[in-house]
């Protein structure tokens, strides 16, 4: 159930897990997780694409950074997409959508964690992403010193455990993006951001050879599983763009990337 919390920004959202806001936030927020080194090259009024919106922090900081964007938001679990809704529907430039993106028009069942809902995904297996959430949270703690470490993480691995155990199975619409685009009147976008739990290469494959000349800029959170790092970056290079991959520190013992691309001209 989705409660009110206010943001160190002073925002107030309709948040589902306290904890897992409060790291959202700070991964978008403050340390700017999809905006590359050089910042991007984007037009006075930008379309932006926000895939795996979750609760609607990325779009929030969208609006915030380009005020006269239109984002289209997308998050296919009704009670993560109902908690977007709330928070962005409000919003003039902004179209809330429960719906997946993927490299086909089909319904999937995705199974959805209500304690961890940011690991949901159509492909999740709860083996990877305990050993993801261990290595995120050993990562996190070696600044601690001994006592605190062990503590902390103790801690935390217990609560990872219980927030993976609970898990179900969700029925979600998917379209590719071309469809999408073309049903919106959508023909470019300035920025389309993915992060969507290891479907990254399907969203990209659904974008169509019409579409990718009106792509602008992409940034796009990948785990490098089965080659998807490589996928990702062939696609995109294939298409004419130029690409970099930045991995956060807090992510140094995963297979967690930030591949960035931006269209040279």
């Amino acid at each position: 159930m989705a409660v009110q919390r206010t943001l160190p920004n002073g925002t107030s959202v309709f948040s589902l897990n306290g904890n897992e806001t409060d790291y959202l936030y700070r991964e978008i927020f403050h340390d700017e997780s999809y905006l590359p080194p050089q910042g991007w090259n984007m037009p006075a009024r930008p379309v932006v694409f926000d895939v795996g919106a979750n609760i609607g922090l990325f779009t929030l900081f969208a609006v915030e950074r380009w005020p006269d964007a239109r984002v289209f938001s997308f998050e296919p679990v009704p009670d993560v997409f109902e908690a977007l809704r709330r928070n962005t529907g409000r919003l003039a430039g902004v179209r809330p959508h429960n719906i997946a993106l993927g490299d086909a028009d089909q319904t999937r069942e995705l199974t959805y964690y209500p304690n961890y809902t940011m690991m949901s995904g159509f492909d999740t297996d709860p083996a990877t992403d305990r050993m993801l959430a261990s290595a995120f949270v050993n990562s996190t703690a070696e600044s601690l010193d001994d006592e605190l470490r062990e503590a902390f993480v103790q801690e935390v691995q217990e609560l990872v455990e219980d927030c993976l155990d609970e898990r179900r199975l969700v029925s979600c619409d998917v379209q590719r993006l071309e469809t999408f685009a073309a049903r919106a009147g959508v023909d470019r976008i300035d920025l389309l951001k993915v992060d969507v739990e290891g479907s990254e290469v399907p969203v990209l494959r659904g974008i169509g050879d019409r579409l990718w000349p009106g792509i602008g800029n992409v940034a796009v959170e990948v785990a490098d599983r089965a080659g998807a790092l490589d996928a990702v970056i062939s696609l995109l290079e294939t298409h004419g763009m130029r690409t970099s991959v930045r991995q956060a520190a807090e992510y140094r013992k995963t297979d967690l990337h930030t591949v960035f691309a931006w269209r040279v001209v």
